[in-house]
């Protein structure tokens, strides 16, 4: 019995051997088939480096880019003193992004409140120049304020008084609700300046003006912009001669709250027949030793740039479509359209400046101006050649566009407007 009890031990041991997978024993298992060898992977290209991405405005800038409407800017002052028959067609008005209408100035200059008004026909001419939006949506037009001397009266005490600065700020949301204006430019010439005007009858007037004006100026801007919201332009036209001193504004300080400035590159001198060496262009892109002009336009936008820290894409370049006369032979101011006349015609204002009307050009500032045979200037002018130069500087230097002082100055043809569109337009 013992015998058959081991027989059975060794029988069940040889069953489970038998039936582990991993015992092979003595039995010829097959090895497993070669796998075929994989092909060598090819490399991998490098990757090009991805460009970077464009910082992307945020915040205030944002704002302003998305107000600033068409680029290059060519703003164009458009006044009351535009007779009815000058006023621009639809086509005129396409020439120009931006239009700054008006004049609007102190009810009460010599207090600086009662609110702002505009002289006939100027509220008929912003309804009609809105009217243009119509067939022309682009087109920015701004209410402008003030003007030079007494002009600028009424500035100085409404930004010293916090009254007096919110009725100002109001007033001017109303008019650009009431003419659907998309903006304001101010024209205070200039904040601690008391300028001074001679009247009609040889009075001499200063405007007012605090030494408290350049700080009252930011805060003043701050305000308005807080009044006007994100959605309207605030501009404002800057002396030719205050770049290196800043004494009239803080500019470093004002450019949270103002989207550009117009750089006013002219009234920069008058002829002076009996005195050719004090005589000065009205305009000079640079300055020449011919004349006695203490800067140039060039000089202007510069010192704005390098002193003040103006971004060139911050500024206009001022173009007058005017020049001063010699007060004698040709009146104080000379449009464009004078000038042409007195070289077609010899006369200007009917009035014969015979002798007096001859083309001359002065290469070193880039400026053209009418004189006698022997080039002593009585008046001095711009044309399409000088302002050819002037759009070749402004766009040199990355600038914004230009502005133009102003419209009315233009002959009936156009000459001037439609030169400058083609030449900002040019590529």
């Amino acid at each position: 019995m013992k015998f058959y009890k081991i027989l059975l031990a060794v029988f069940l041991a040889m069953a489970v051997s038998a039936c582990d997978p991993s015992n092979t024993g003595n039995i010829d298992v097959p090895p497993p088939p070669d796998q075929p060898e994989q092909p060598d992977q090819p490399d991998q290209p490098d990757q090009p480096d991805q460009p970077d991405q464009p910082d992307q405005p945020t915040g205030a800038d944002a704002e302003r880019l998305a107000r600033l409407g068409k680029t290059p800017v060519i703003c164009c002052y458009f006044t009351e003193y535009t007779t009815a028959a000058e006023f621009p067609t639809l086509e005129d008005v396409k020439l120009f992004t931006h239009i700054n209408v008006g004049h609007a100035r102190f009810v009460n200059p010599k207090t600086g409140d009662g609110g702002l008004e505009i002289k006939s026909p100027g509220p008929d001419y912003m309804k009609r120049l809105a009217a243009y939006k119509k067939d022309y949506p682009e087109l920015k037009l701004l209410l402008f304020i003030g003007g030079w001397g007494k002009n600028a009266d009424g500035f100085s005490e409404m930004a010293k008084n916090d009254t007096k600065r919110a009725l100002f700020c109001s007033e001017c949301v109303r008019i650009c609700n009431e003419y659907n204006l998309d903006g304001v430019d101010l024209d205070w010439e200039y904040p601690t300046y008391a300028a001074k005007t001679t009247l009609s009858d040889g009075t001499i007037y200063y405007n007012g003006a605090d030494k408290a004006d350049k700080k009252n100026f930011s805060v003043l801007v701050k305000d308005l912009r807080e009044a006007l919201g994100k959605d309207k332009l605030i501009t404002f036209a800057a002396s030719s001669d205050d770049y290196h001193s800043a004494n009239y504004i803080n500019y470093k300080e004002i450019l949270e709250w103002v989207d550009y400035i117009n750089v006013m590159t002219y009234s920069m001198g008058d002829p002076n027949p009996q005195d050719p060496s004090k005589q000065r262009h009205n305009s000079p892109l640079y300055r020449s030793s011919r004349f006695n002009n203490a800067r140039g336009g060039a000089d202007c936008i510069e010192g704005y740039h390098n002193e003040q820290g103006i971004p060139y894409d911050r500024m206009n370049y001022g173009i007058g479509f005017y020049g001063h006369g010699d007060g004698s032979v040709y009146p104080s101011s000379v449009s464009y359209a004078m000038a042409r006349e007195a070289l077609e015609k010899g006369t200007a204002n009917g009035k014969s400046v015979s002798g007096y009307n001859k083309r001359w050009w002065d290469e070193p500032s880039k400026s053209c101006f009418l004189g006698n045979a022997t080039g002593v200037m009585y008046a001095s002018y711009e044309d399409a050649e000088s302002i050819k130069y002037r759009v070749e500087y402004l766009k040199s230097k990355g600038m914004l566009g230009c502005l133009v002082w102003e419209y009315r100055e233009d002959d009936s043809d156009g000459t001037l407007r439609k030169a400058l569109y083609n030449l900002m337009n040019a590529q």
